[in-house]
């Protein structure tokens, strides 16, 4: 046999390190005057937006924005469902 036996992808010269990047996705939630509160999971801002709650105003970083009628009931769904007991 020729050539080496040593596999490229684990050869000194190919090796990268392993970096921790972020993972962790969130989408930013305006209030409906436009202030900004906390942010959200995607998943939340896209049942926010199917509920008719609230809606979208910059796609790049995405943000929605809470309508005025939806606000109180809106913010409750958003922060404080998942600490019901």
């Amino acid at each position: 046999m020729t050539g080496s036996s040593i596999d490229t992808e684990t050869a000194a010269g190919n090796r990268r390190p392993c970096q921790p990047t972020k993972t962790t996705r969130s989408v930013k939630v305006q209030a409906a005057n436009g202030k900004l509160i906390y942010p959200c999971h995607p998943a939340r801002a896209r049942q926010l937006k199917r509920q008719k709650r609230a809606v979208r105003v910059c796609r790049h970083p995405f943000t929605i924005r809470l309508q005025a009628e939806h606000q109180t009931e809106a913010i409750h769904h958003l922060y404080f469902e998942d600490q019901t007991p």
